[in-house]
């Protein structure tokens, strides 16, 4: 299991259970801002946690999304987004985001996310589409060859 760590986290990638296919997890707790009056978390919340992750992978990718927008030269708007929860997340409660490429394709990627508890049961999942673009022209592009061999070399 290849680890890498920043001050406020510990991150990993690793196949999941029951799957071949391989994640990047980001372990986070739920903080008292994050949830509503019943001390859940707040339903918005959900694309936080998966923005979190995304911006997290990019930096394990070796291509941080600040350097990405000013120095590269190119973007990935979201174009689509969607959630389903299936267990609430509580004020407290120690989580982890699973992110994975669901979809890699010439223009466009698709990141699955599954926010689920240390015992493993997934409580929420998401999924983004992005679509790669010129920053200058914001015109489609293909995928920069950086991300693509980026996601290949971690397994994604």
């Amino acid at each position: 299991m290849a680890v890498a760590t920043r001050p406020d986290r510990c991150i990993s990638w690793w196949p999941r259970p029951s799957s071949t296919d391989v994640s990047f997890s980001v372990p986070f707790v739920v903080r008292f801002g994050e949830v509503d009056a019943a001390g859940v978390v707040y339903f918005a919340r959900i694309f936080d946690y998966a923005h979190r992750a995304y911006e997290d992978l990019l930096v394990a990718m070796g291509l941080p999304l600040g350097r990405i927008l000013a120095d590269d030269g190119w973007g990935m708007p979201l174009v689509h987004a969607e959630a389903d929860f299936s267990r609430p997340m509580r004020l407290g409660e120690s989580l982890i985001v699973d992110v994975s490429i669901a979809e890699l394709a010439e223009r466009r990627v698709s990141f699955a996310f599954a926010i689920r508890d240390a015992e493993g049961t997934t409580r929420a999942t998401v999924r983004c589409d992005h679509a790669f673009v010129d920053m200058a022209t914001f015109r489609g592009r293909s995928a920069p060859s950086d991300f693509v061999e980026a996601a290949h070399r971690l397994g994604l």
